[in-house]
Protein backbone atom coordinates (compact mmCIF):
# COMPACT_ATOMS: atom_id res chain seq x y z
CA UNK A 1 0.00 0.00 0.00
CA UNK A 2 2.89 2.35 0.72
CA UNK A 3 4.39 1.66 -2.72
CA UNK A 4 1.00 2.43 -4.25
CA UNK A 5 0.93 5.68 -2.30
CA UNK A 6 4.38 6.71 -3.49
CA UNK A 7 3.71 6.00 -7.14
CA UNK A 8 0.09 7.09 -7.43
CA UNK A 9 0.28 10.05 -5.09
CA UNK A 10 -1.96 8.64 -2.35
CA UNK A 11 -0.91 10.03 1.01
CA UNK A 12 -0.84 7.00 3.32
CA UNK A 13 1.15 6.49 6.52
CA UNK A 14 0.83 4.08 9.43
CA UNK A 15 0.04 6.92 11.78
CA UNK A 16 -2.12 9.64 10.31
CA UNK A 17 -0.65 13.07 11.03
CA UNK A 18 -1.89 16.56 10.55
CA UNK A 19 -0.26 17.66 7.30
CA UNK A 20 1.83 20.81 7.17
CA UNK A 21 4.28 22.62 4.94
CA UNK A 22 7.82 21.77 6.08
CA UNK A 23 9.79 23.49 3.30
CA UNK A 24 9.43 25.92 0.43
CA UNK A 25 11.68 26.22 -2.65
CA UNK A 26 10.64 29.31 -4.61
CA UNK A 27 6.94 28.60 -5.32
CA UNK A 28 7.13 24.86 -4.67
CA UNK A 29 6.13 23.37 -1.31
CA UNK A 30 7.21 20.18 0.45
CA UNK A 31 4.65 18.63 2.81
CA UNK A 32 5.33 16.67 5.95
CA UNK A 33 3.31 13.80 4.45
CA UNK A 34 5.77 13.72 1.51
CA UNK A 35 8.56 13.02 3.99
CA UNK A 36 6.58 10.52 6.08
CA UNK A 37 5.46 8.41 3.11
CA UNK A 38 8.98 8.28 1.65
CA UNK A 39 10.44 7.46 5.08
CA UNK A 40 7.96 4.65 5.66
CA UNK A 41 8.79 3.08 2.31
CA UNK A 42 12.54 3.46 2.92
CA UNK A 43 12.19 1.84 6.35
CA UNK A 44 10.23 -1.03 4.89
CA UNK A 45 12.89 -1.70 2.25
CA UNK A 46 16.02 -1.28 4.40
CA UNK A 47 14.93 -1.79 8.00
CA UNK A 48 16.43 1.62 8.89
CA UNK A 49 13.97 3.41 11.15
CA UNK A 50 16.27 6.15 12.44
CA UNK A 51 14.60 9.55 12.33
CA UNK A 52 17.75 11.15 10.87
CA UNK A 53 16.76 9.58 7.54
CA UNK A 54 13.85 12.02 7.39
CA UNK A 55 16.41 14.82 7.21
CA UNK A 56 18.20 13.03 4.36
CA UNK A 57 14.90 12.60 2.54
CA UNK A 58 14.08 16.27 2.97
CA UNK A 59 17.49 17.26 1.61
CA UNK A 60 16.91 15.09 -1.47
CA UNK A 61 13.49 16.66 -2.01
CA UNK A 62 14.98 20.15 -1.71
CA UNK A 63 17.49 19.26 -4.44
CA UNK A 64 14.81 17.71 -6.65
CA UNK A 65 12.57 20.77 -6.37
CA UNK A 66 15.51 23.04 -7.11
CA UNK A 67 16.21 21.04 -10.27
CA UNK A 68 12.57 21.20 -11.36
CA UNK A 69 12.48 24.99 -10.97
CA UNK A 70 15.80 25.50 -12.78
CA UNK A 71 14.73 23.12 -15.57
CA UNK A 72 11.58 25.18 -16.05
CA UNK A 73 13.60 28.41 -16.08
CA UNK A 74 15.95 26.87 -18.67
CA UNK A 75 12.95 25.59 -20.71
CA UNK A 76 14.19 22.01 -20.71
CA UNK A 77 11.85 19.76 -22.71
CA UNK A 78 9.41 17.12 -21.51
CA UNK A 79 8.17 14.34 -23.75
CA UNK A 80 4.38 14.22 -23.58
CA UNK A 81 4.24 10.86 -25.38
CA UNK A 82 6.57 9.34 -22.80
CA UNK A 83 4.43 10.80 -20.00
CA UNK A 84 1.26 9.29 -21.48
CA UNK A 85 2.97 5.92 -21.94
CA UNK A 86 4.28 5.87 -18.36
CA UNK A 87 0.87 6.82 -16.96
CA UNK A 88 -0.76 3.96 -18.86
CA UNK A 89 1.97 1.55 -17.74
CA UNK A 90 1.47 2.46 -14.09
CA UNK A 91 -2.31 2.09 -14.35
CA UNK A 92 -1.93 -1.31 -16.04
CA UNK A 93 0.55 -2.52 -13.43
CA UNK A 94 -1.49 -1.51 -10.38
CA UNK A 95 -4.79 -2.55 -11.96
CA UNK A 96 -3.33 -6.02 -12.31
CA UNK A 97 -2.21 -5.99 -8.65
CA UNK A 98 -5.68 -5.00 -7.40
CA UNK A 99 -7.88 -7.12 -9.64
CA UNK A 100 -8.60 -4.57 -12.35
CA UNK A 101 -9.33 -0.86 -12.68
CA UNK A 102 -12.36 -1.04 -10.38
CA UNK A 103 -10.25 -2.56 -7.61
CA UNK A 104 -7.58 0.10 -8.11
CA UNK A 105 -10.17 2.88 -7.87
CA UNK A 106 -11.46 1.43 -4.59
CA UNK A 107 -7.96 1.22 -3.07
CA UNK A 108 -6.93 4.65 -4.30
CA UNK A 109 -10.21 6.37 -3.48
CA UNK A 110 -10.04 8.06 -6.89
CA UNK A 111 -11.38 7.42 -10.37
CA UNK A 112 -8.96 6.21 -13.04
CA UNK A 113 -9.18 9.63 -14.69
CA UNK A 114 -8.32 11.36 -11.40
CA UNK A 115 -5.37 9.00 -10.85
CA UNK A 116 -4.09 9.72 -14.38
CA UNK A 117 -4.41 13.47 -13.89
CA UNK A 118 -2.59 13.34 -10.55
CA UNK A 119 0.22 11.37 -12.16
CA UNK A 120 0.88 13.73 -15.04
CA UNK A 121 2.61 16.40 -12.94
CA UNK A 122 4.65 13.81 -10.99
CA UNK A 123 5.96 12.14 -14.13
CA UNK A 124 6.59 15.47 -15.84
CA UNK A 125 8.61 16.62 -12.82
CA UNK A 126 10.65 13.40 -12.88
CA UNK A 127 11.46 14.04 -16.52
CA UNK A 128 12.58 17.59 -15.72
CA UNK A 129 14.85 16.28 -12.94
CA UNK A 130 16.38 13.72 -15.31
CA UNK A 131 16.90 16.34 -18.03
CA UNK A 132 18.54 18.71 -15.55
CA UNK A 133 20.85 15.97 -14.30
CA UNK A 134 21.80 15.07 -17.86
CA UNK A 135 22.58 18.70 -18.60
CA UNK A 136 24.78 18.99 -15.50
CA UNK A 137 26.86 15.87 -16.21
CA UNK A 138 26.78 15.71 -20.03
CA UNK A 139 30.40 16.83 -20.41
CA UNK A 140 31.79 14.73 -17.56
CA UNK A 141 34.64 12.43 -18.57
CA UNK A 142 37.36 10.60 -16.67
CA UNK A 143 40.98 10.35 -17.71
CA UNK A 144 43.51 7.68 -16.70
CA UNK A 145 44.94 10.25 -14.30
CA UNK A 146 41.51 10.73 -12.70
CA UNK A 147 41.18 6.97 -12.21
CA UNK A 148 44.67 6.65 -10.75
CA UNK A 149 44.09 9.58 -8.37
CA UNK A 150 40.76 8.09 -7.28
CA UNK A 151 42.42 4.75 -6.57
CA UNK A 152 45.24 6.44 -4.65
CA UNK A 153 42.70 8.32 -2.52
CA UNK A 154 41.87 5.02 -0.78
CA UNK A 155 44.00 4.28 2.32
CA UNK A 156 45.85 1.04 1.63
CA UNK A 157 44.14 -0.71 4.54
CA UNK A 158 40.71 0.35 3.28
CA UNK A 159 40.88 -1.02 -0.27
CA UNK A 160 37.92 -3.32 -1.04
CA UNK A 161 38.34 -7.07 -1.22
CA UNK A 162 36.86 -8.76 -4.29
CA UNK A 163 35.83 -12.41 -4.50
CA UNK A 164 36.73 -14.59 -7.49
CA UNK A 165 35.36 -13.18 -10.76
CA UNK A 166 35.00 -14.38 -14.31
CA UNK A 167 34.40 -12.89 -17.73
CA UNK A 168 31.80 -15.32 -19.05
CA UNK A 169 29.92 -15.15 -22.33
CA UNK A 170 27.32 -17.35 -23.99
CA UNK A 171 25.74 -18.06 -27.36
CA UNK A 172 22.20 -19.45 -27.45
CA UNK A 173 20.70 -20.89 -30.62
CA UNK A 174 16.96 -21.54 -30.63
CA UNK A 175 15.40 -24.04 -33.07
CA UNK A 176 13.33 -22.47 -35.82
CA UNK A 177 9.80 -23.62 -36.57
CA UNK A 178 9.56 -25.35 -39.95
CA UNK A 179 7.07 -24.32 -42.64
CA UNK A 180 5.44 -27.73 -42.33
CA UNK A 181 4.93 -27.30 -38.59
CA UNK A 182 3.41 -23.85 -39.06
CA UNK A 183 1.06 -25.21 -41.71
CA UNK A 184 -0.03 -28.08 -39.46
CA UNK A 185 -0.75 -25.66 -36.58
CA UNK A 186 -2.69 -23.36 -38.89
CA UNK A 187 -4.82 -26.19 -40.22
CA UNK A 188 -5.58 -27.32 -36.66
CA UNK A 189 -6.75 -23.85 -35.54
CA UNK A 190 -8.86 -23.55 -38.71
CA UNK A 191 -10.59 -26.82 -37.88
CA UNK A 192 -11.20 -25.77 -34.26
CA UNK A 193 -12.73 -22.47 -35.39
CA UNK A 194 -14.97 -24.33 -37.86
CA UNK A 195 -16.17 -26.66 -35.11
CA UNK A 196 -17.16 -23.65 -32.97
CA UNK A 197 -18.67 -21.39 -35.67
CA UNK A 198 -20.32 -24.03 -37.89
CA UNK A 199 -20.60 -27.03 -35.60
CA UNK A 200 -21.82 -25.17 -32.52
CA UNK A 201 -19.30 -26.75 -30.16
CA UNK A 202 -18.46 -24.84 -26.97
CA UNK A 203 -15.39 -22.62 -27.15
CA UNK A 204 -14.49 -23.37 -23.52
CA UNK A 205 -14.61 -27.13 -24.05
CA UNK A 206 -12.30 -27.06 -27.05
CA UNK A 207 -9.95 -24.68 -25.22
CA UNK A 208 -9.75 -27.11 -22.32
CA UNK A 209 -8.90 -30.02 -24.63
CA UNK A 210 -6.71 -28.45 -27.31
CA UNK A 211 -5.25 -25.07 -26.29
CA UNK A 212 -1.46 -24.95 -25.86
CA UNK A 213 -1.86 -22.18 -23.26
CA UNK A 214 -2.28 -24.69 -20.44
CA UNK A 215 -2.80 -22.03 -17.74
CA UNK A 216 -5.89 -20.52 -19.36
CA UNK A 217 -6.98 -23.86 -20.87
CA UNK A 218 -7.70 -25.20 -17.39
CA UNK A 219 -10.26 -22.38 -17.09
CA UNK A 220 -11.87 -22.95 -20.46
CA UNK A 221 -9.47 -20.54 -22.17
CA UNK A 222 -10.54 -17.60 -19.97
CA UNK A 223 -7.77 -15.06 -19.36
CA UNK A 224 -9.48 -12.72 -16.90
CA UNK A 225 -9.67 -8.94 -17.28
CA UNK A 226 -6.73 -7.19 -18.91
CA UNK A 227 -6.07 -3.64 -20.08
CA UNK A 228 -4.47 -2.19 -23.16
CA UNK A 229 -0.79 -2.93 -23.57
CA UNK A 230 -0.91 -6.13 -21.51
CA UNK A 231 -1.19 -8.47 -24.51
CA UNK A 232 0.60 -8.63 -27.84
CA UNK A 233 -0.89 -6.04 -30.25
CA UNK A 234 -2.59 -8.41 -32.72
CA UNK A 235 -4.33 -10.31 -29.93
CA UNK A 236 -5.30 -7.18 -28.01
CA UNK A 237 -6.80 -5.49 -31.08
CA UNK A 238 -9.22 -8.37 -31.64
CA UNK A 239 -10.16 -8.67 -27.97
CA UNK A 240 -11.09 -4.99 -27.71
CA UNK A 241 -12.68 -4.67 -31.16
CA UNK A 242 -15.07 -7.63 -31.17
CA UNK A 243 -18.46 -7.85 -29.49
CA UNK A 244 -18.90 -10.24 -26.52
CA UNK A 245 -19.33 -13.91 -27.49
CA UNK A 246 -18.26 -13.31 -31.10
CA UNK A 247 -15.40 -15.38 -32.53
CA UNK A 248 -12.34 -13.73 -34.01
CA UNK A 249 -10.67 -14.64 -37.24
CA UNK A 250 -7.42 -16.56 -36.89
CA UNK A 251 -4.74 -14.37 -35.33
CA UNK A 252 -1.03 -15.04 -35.70
CA UNK A 253 1.34 -13.80 -32.96
CA UNK A 254 4.86 -14.67 -31.87
CA UNK A 255 3.30 -17.45 -29.75
CA UNK A 256 1.43 -19.16 -32.57
CA UNK A 257 -2.17 -19.08 -33.85
CA UNK A 258 -5.13 -17.91 -31.75
CA UNK A 259 -8.87 -17.57 -31.90
CA UNK A 260 -10.41 -15.14 -29.42
CA UNK A 261 -13.85 -14.90 -27.86
CA UNK A 262 -14.45 -11.68 -25.86
CA UNK A 263 -16.64 -12.27 -22.79
CA UNK A 264 -17.24 -8.82 -21.30
CA UNK A 265 -15.92 -5.27 -21.69
CA UNK A 266 -15.52 -3.11 -18.56
CA UNK A 267 -14.22 0.38 -19.29
CA UNK A 268 -10.67 0.04 -20.59
CA UNK A 269 -10.52 -3.64 -19.67
CA UNK A 270 -11.81 -6.75 -21.35
CA UNK A 271 -12.21 -10.37 -20.31
CA UNK A 272 -11.74 -12.93 -23.07
CA UNK A 273 -11.19 -16.60 -23.85
CA UNK A 274 -8.69 -17.85 -26.35
CA UNK A 275 -7.38 -21.02 -27.91
CA UNK A 276 -3.69 -21.09 -28.77
CA UNK A 277 -2.14 -23.60 -31.14
CA UNK A 278 1.64 -23.39 -31.15
CA UNK A 279 3.65 -24.80 -34.07
CA UNK A 280 5.57 -27.77 -32.77
CA UNK A 281 9.34 -28.01 -32.61
CA UNK A 282 10.43 -31.41 -33.88
CA UNK A 283 13.66 -33.32 -33.35
CA UNK A 284 14.76 -32.36 -36.86
CA UNK A 285 14.40 -28.67 -35.93
CA UNK A 286 16.53 -29.22 -32.83
CA UNK A 287 19.15 -30.98 -34.93
CA UNK A 288 19.28 -28.08 -37.42
CA UNK A 289 19.80 -25.66 -34.49
CA UNK A 290 22.63 -27.86 -33.20
CA UNK A 291 24.22 -27.90 -36.65
CA UNK A 292 24.05 -24.11 -36.80
CA UNK A 293 25.75 -23.83 -33.40
CA UNK A 294 28.43 -26.32 -34.50
CA UNK A 295 29.11 -24.14 -37.54
CA UNK A 296 29.46 -21.05 -35.34
CA UNK A 297 31.86 -22.92 -33.04
CA UNK A 298 33.98 -23.93 -36.02
CA UNK A 299 34.17 -20.31 -37.23
CA UNK A 300 35.39 -19.25 -33.79
CA UNK A 301 37.96 -22.06 -33.59
CA UNK A 302 39.56 -21.17 -36.91
CA UNK A 303 39.68 -17.48 -35.87
CA UNK A 304 37.28 -16.48 -38.63
CA UNK A 305 35.27 -14.57 -36.02
CA UNK A 306 35.67 -13.75 -32.32
CA UNK A 307 33.27 -15.20 -29.76
CA UNK A 308 31.95 -11.70 -28.99
CA UNK A 309 31.24 -10.94 -32.66
CA UNK A 310 29.66 -14.37 -33.12
CA UNK A 311 27.34 -13.75 -30.14
CA UNK A 312 26.28 -10.39 -31.56
CA UNK A 313 25.63 -11.91 -34.98
CA UNK A 314 24.18 -15.35 -34.24
CA UNK A 315 22.93 -15.60 -30.64
CA UNK A 316 19.17 -15.64 -30.07
CA UNK A 317 19.49 -14.37 -26.49
CA UNK A 318 18.33 -10.75 -26.62
CA UNK A 319 19.57 -10.04 -23.09
CA UNK A 320 23.26 -10.78 -23.73
CA UNK A 321 23.90 -10.64 -27.48
CA UNK A 322 24.26 -6.83 -27.46
CA UNK A 323 27.18 -7.09 -25.02
CA UNK A 324 28.95 -9.76 -27.05
CA UNK A 325 27.27 -12.55 -25.09
CA UNK A 326 28.74 -11.51 -21.73
CA UNK A 327 26.68 -12.37 -18.66
CA UNK A 328 26.27 -9.71 -15.98
CA UNK A 329 28.07 -6.93 -17.82
CA UNK A 330 28.79 -4.19 -15.30
CA UNK A 331 28.83 -1.27 -17.75
CA UNK A 332 31.67 1.08 -18.63
CA UNK A 333 33.49 -1.84 -20.23
CA UNK A 334 33.31 -4.02 -17.10
CA UNK A 335 32.17 -7.49 -18.18
CA UNK A 336 33.17 -9.38 -15.04
CA UNK A 337 30.78 -11.11 -12.69
CA UNK A 338 31.49 -12.52 -9.22
CA UNK A 339 31.55 -16.30 -9.17
CA UNK A 340 29.23 -16.37 -6.15
CA UNK A 341 26.64 -14.49 -8.21
CA UNK A 342 26.49 -17.21 -10.86
CA UNK A 343 23.69 -19.74 -10.93
CA UNK A 344 24.85 -23.01 -9.40
CA UNK A 345 24.25 -24.94 -12.64
CA UNK A 346 26.16 -22.35 -14.66
CA UNK A 347 29.11 -22.61 -12.31
CA UNK A 348 29.13 -26.40 -12.59
CA UNK A 349 29.13 -26.14 -16.38
CA UNK A 350 32.18 -23.87 -16.50
CA UNK A 351 34.13 -25.14 -13.49
CA UNK A 352 36.37 -27.33 -15.68
CA UNK A 353 37.09 -24.61 -18.26
CA UNK A 354 40.39 -22.79 -18.54
CA UNK A 355 40.44 -19.12 -19.62
CA UNK A 356 40.06 -18.96 -23.40
CA UNK A 357 38.10 -22.23 -23.65
CA UNK A 358 34.52 -22.90 -24.75
CA UNK A 359 32.17 -25.46 -23.22
CA UNK A 360 30.55 -28.28 -25.16
CA UNK A 361 27.06 -27.48 -26.52
CA UNK A 362 24.30 -28.23 -24.01
CA UNK A 363 20.55 -28.47 -24.31
CA UNK A 364 18.80 -25.96 -22.05
CA UNK A 365 15.27 -24.83 -21.15
CA UNK A 366 14.43 -21.24 -22.03
CA UNK A 367 12.64 -19.10 -19.40
CA UNK A 368 8.85 -19.16 -19.59
CA UNK A 369 5.97 -21.57 -19.02
CA UNK A 370 6.33 -23.10 -22.50
CA UNK A 371 9.58 -24.84 -21.46
CA UNK A 372 11.08 -24.38 -24.91
CA UNK A 373 14.51 -25.83 -25.52
CA UNK A 374 17.61 -24.31 -27.10
CA UNK A 375 21.34 -25.02 -27.50
CA UNK A 376 23.96 -23.06 -25.56
CA UNK A 377 27.73 -22.81 -25.26
CA UNK A 378 29.82 -20.82 -22.76
CA UNK A 379 33.10 -19.02 -23.27
CA UNK A 380 35.36 -18.32 -20.31
CA UNK A 381 37.39 -15.30 -21.32
CA UNK A 382 39.21 -14.73 -18.03
CA UNK A 383 39.24 -15.71 -14.38
CA UNK A 384 40.42 -13.54 -11.50
CA UNK A 385 41.12 -15.08 -8.07
CA UNK A 386 39.98 -13.41 -4.83
CA UNK A 387 42.14 -10.35 -4.19
CA UNK A 388 42.53 -6.94 -2.63
CA UNK A 389 41.61 -4.29 -5.18
CA UNK A 390 44.37 -3.13 -7.51
CA UNK A 391 44.46 -1.01 -10.63
CA UNK A 392 45.67 -3.78 -12.93
CA UNK A 393 42.84 -6.21 -12.21
CA UNK A 394 40.13 -3.72 -11.29
CA UNK A 395 40.73 -0.79 -13.62
CA UNK A 396 37.20 -0.81 -15.03
CA UNK A 397 35.64 -0.89 -11.57
CA UNK A 398 37.60 2.17 -10.48
CA UNK A 399 36.84 3.76 -13.83
CA UNK A 400 33.13 3.48 -12.99
CA UNK A 401 33.59 4.66 -9.39
CA UNK A 402 35.71 7.64 -10.45
CA UNK A 403 33.14 8.54 -13.09
CA UNK A 404 30.27 8.36 -10.58
CA UNK A 405 32.20 10.49 -8.09
CA UNK A 406 32.92 13.11 -10.73
CA UNK A 407 29.22 13.21 -11.63
CA UNK A 408 28.18 13.50 -7.98
CA UNK A 409 30.72 16.28 -7.41
CA UNK A 410 29.37 18.15 -10.44
CA UNK A 411 25.80 17.88 -9.16
CA UNK A 412 26.82 19.01 -5.68
CA UNK A 413 28.68 22.00 -7.14
CA UNK A 414 25.60 22.85 -9.23
CA UNK A 415 23.36 22.65 -6.15
CA UNK A 416 25.66 24.92 -4.11
CA UNK A 417 25.60 27.52 -6.88
CA UNK A 418 21.93 27.46 -7.81
CA UNK A 419 20.26 27.15 -4.41
CA UNK A 420 21.45 30.70 -3.63
CA UNK A 421 19.34 32.07 -6.49
CA UNK A 422 15.96 31.06 -5.04
CA UNK A 423 13.94 31.64 -1.92
CA UNK A 424 14.28 28.59 0.34
CA UNK A 425 12.68 28.13 3.75
CA UNK A 426 12.55 25.13 6.09
CA UNK A 427 9.96 25.08 8.88
CA UNK A 428 9.31 23.29 12.14
CA UNK A 429 11.53 20.51 13.52
CA UNK A 430 13.20 19.97 10.13
CA UNK A 431 14.85 23.39 10.44
CA UNK A 432 17.22 21.75 12.96
CA UNK A 433 18.41 19.01 10.57
CA UNK A 434 22.22 19.09 10.37
CA UNK A 435 22.08 17.74 6.82
CA UNK A 436 20.45 20.96 5.58
CA UNK A 437 21.95 23.49 7.99
CA UNK A 438 23.59 25.37 5.12
CA UNK A 439 20.26 25.54 3.28
CA UNK A 440 18.56 27.06 6.34
CA UNK A 441 21.30 29.48 7.32
CA UNK A 442 21.91 30.75 3.81
CA UNK A 443 18.40 30.49 2.43
CA UNK A 444 16.85 33.77 1.47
Amino acid sequence: MILLGLILGIQVTKAQVLDEIVAVVADRIILRSDIEVAFEQFSKQTGNTHDSMKCEILKQKLIENLMIIKAQVDSLPVNEERIDAEIEERIRYFSKQYGGEKGLEEVAGKSILEIKNSQRENISNNQLIQEMQRKIVKDIKVTPTDIKNFFNSYPKDSLPYYSAEVELAQIIIEPKVSKESKQAAYEKIVELRRRIVEGGEKFSTLALIYSDDKISASNGGELGYFGRGMMVPEFEAAAFRLKPDSISKIIETTYGYHIVQPIQRRGEEVNARHILIMPKIYSTDMELARQKLDSVIQLIKIDSISFEKAAQKFSDDAETKGSGGFIGSGGLGNSRIAVDELDKNVYLNISSLEPGEMSEPELMFLPGPEQKKAWRIYYLKSETPPHVANLKDDYQKFNGMAFNKKQNDAIQKWVEKNRKEFYIQVNGPFANCKQISDWVSKGK
